[in-house]
C-alpha cells in the first residue's frame, strides 16, 4: 500500500477508489492494520499537541478520532520518529512524583500570595478531567480524585498554588514571578512551561519525564542526582536511592488529559487489569499464547469497555468478553 493513500484518507480527502484500495488492504491481514494505526496515532498526536496553547482546545479535542487502535512495539520505528519531530512542544516538561525528597530547584521557604484562596477539586473516580484556567492564564488538567488551591488573583513576588493528586500544568511564562507549586511532599518552581505533577504518599518514587530542553534533578540536600535530555525519564526511589535513566514516548505518558489512557510496551495482562480498573468490570480472556508479546495500546475512555475489547481483539485476535460481577 502506497503510504499517501495513508496519508490521503486521513487527511479526509481520499476518493471512493482509493477508500476502497485501503479497505481491501486493511482487510488482508493484522500486520496492515496495526501499521495504520501506528501512523494514524501518530497523526492525531500532532493535532492534538497544535492546538495545545489555543483557546479551542476543547473543539480540537472534540474532533479526535481515536488514538492508538494499536502500535506492535517492534512496529517501523523510523517513521515514528520523523513523525514525533512535529508533535513536540516546546519546553515541555512532565514531572510525575510520589513519596519523595525529590526538588526541581533548591527548596525555600515560600508564603502564599494571597489569603483569598479557591479550591478546585475533580472528585471524579474514574479517567475524567477538569480543565481550569488561574488568573494569570495558566491552564491546568486535574486528574481524578485531585484538589488543588490557587488565589483568585495572584501578587507578590511568586505564584504559588498547592496540589493533592495529579495534574498537568501549561505555564504561563513571567520570569519575575515564578511559579511554585507546592505538595506535602515536595515543591516544584518555574518560570514557565508545561508538566506534570502526580503526588502519591504510598509509592515512594518519583519520576521525572522530559519533552524538550532540559532539567537537572536535586534531592533535598541540593546534591544533584541527574541531568535528562529530551524524550528521557528519570525512576528515583527513596527508599534505595538509585536514579534509574531510560528512554520513553512522552507523549504517550501524558495523554490522560485529553481523556486518552495510552500503554507503552505492556503485556495484554496489564492491558487487561488497566481496562477492568478504568471500567470496573471483570473481562474473561485466553491470554495463554499471549504472554511473550508486547504492545503499545491505547484508547478513549469516553468511548466505553466494549470499545476498548474491540481494539485488543484487532491487535490480538483473541476475543474477550465481559464478566458479570
Amino acid at each position: 500500500m502506497d503510504d499517501s493513500i495513508i496519508y490521503t484518507y486521513l487527511s479526509g480527502k481520499a476518493t471512493k477508489e482509493e477508500k476502497a484500495r485501503l479497505r481491501d488492504w486493511l482487510n488482508q491481514s493484522p500486520k496492515n492494520r496495526a501499521y495504520f494505526f501506528d501512523l494514524k496515532a501518530i497523526r492525531n498526536a500532532q493535532r492534538v499537541t497544535n492546538k495545545i496553547n489555543t483557546e479551542g482546545i476543547e473543539d480540537s479535542l472534540a474532533r479526535m478520532n481515536k488514538r492508538i487502535d494499536s502500535i506492535p512495539y517492534t512496529s517501523k520505528r523510523a517513521i515514528i520518529n520523523i513523525w514525533l519531530k512535529y508533535v513536540s512542544i516546546a519546553a515541555l516538561l512532565f514531572i510525575c512524583v510520589s513519596l519523595s525528597y525529590l526538588y526541581i530547584t533548591n527548596p525555600k521557604d515560600v508564603t502564599n500570595p494571597s489569603n483569598d484562596l479557591v479550591t478546585y477539586t475533580n472528585e471524579a473516580t474514574d479517567h475524567s478531567v477538569k480543565m481550569i484556567h488561574l488568573s494569570d492564564g495558566t491552564v491546568v488538567w486535574l486528574g481524578r480524585r485531585t484538589v488543588l488551591t490557587a488565589p483568585s488573583a495572584f501578587t507578590g513576588g511568586k505564584r504559588v498554588v498547592c496540589l493533592n493528586g495529579e495534574a498537568f500544568f501549561n505555564v504561563t511564562k513571567d520570569p519575575s514571578h515564578p511559579f511554585v507549586i507546592q505538595t506535602n511532599l515536595h515543591e516544584v518552581q518555574v518560570l514557565g512551561t508545561s508538566f506534570e505533577i502526580n503526588t502519591d504518599e504510598e509509592a515512594g518514587i518519583c519520576k521525572t519525564i522530559l519533552m524538550t530542553g532540559s532539567v537537572q534533578i536535586q534531592d533535598k540536600s541540593g546534591n544533584n542526582l541527574a541531568v535528562l535530555t529530551p524524550g528521557q525519564q528519570a525512576l528515583y526511589s527513596q527508599k534505595t536511592g538509585n536514579i534509574e535513566i531510560e528512554e520513553v514516548d512522552v507523549n504517550a505518558l501524558t495523554s490522560w488529559r485529553f481523556g486518552l489512557i495510552s500503554l507503552s510496551n505492556v503485556t495484554v495482562n496489564e492491558i487487561l487489569r488497566c481496562l477492568e480498573e478504568t471500567y470496573q468490570i471483570r473481562i474473561q480472556m485466553n491470554t495463554a499464547s499471549l504472554e511473550n508479546r508486547r504492545y503499545n495500546f491505547s484508547f478513549k475512555h469516553s468511548k466505553g469497555a466494549e470499545a476498548a475489547l474491540k481494539q485488543l481483539f484487532y491487535i490480538t485476535g483473541m476475543s474477550a468478553s465481559i464478566q458479570p460481577q
